[in-house]
């Protein structure tokens, strides 16, 4: 059995798992004083309520699709089918190999 597709899928692998590390984070929250108008929500990690336009941009971030998270699953797909394609060719023809002539 070759060794180039196991490469080649174990690079995809790799790849795919880059680019979903590589995925863009949510906006930065922007707080707003307190009495003021906000958004309700509130940002645990500073404990203050956020502004409207901050968590309109959150929101948006949130609802839209991930093409970096997208792009890597379909890379690890690839490379995992691929992987698995290569080992059974590589299977059958090593028992073809040993019941030749």
């Amino acid at each position: 059995m070759t060794k180039r597709p196991l490469a080649v899928a174990g690079a995809l692998v790799a790849v795919g798992i880059v680019v979903v590390l590589l995925q863009p984070g949510p906006p930065e929250a922007e707080c707003v004083p307190e009495g003021t108008p906000s958004s309700g929500f509130v940002d645990s990690d500073r404990d203050c309520p956020i502004s409207q336009e901050s968590w309109a941009e959150i929101s948006e971030w949130r609802s839209l699709p991930k093409p970096f998270r997208i792009l890597g699953a379909l890379l690890v797909l690839a490379g995992v089918v691929m992987a698995g394609v290569a080992v059974v060719v590589g299977r059958r023809r090593g028992d073809a190999e040993a019941s030749g002539p």
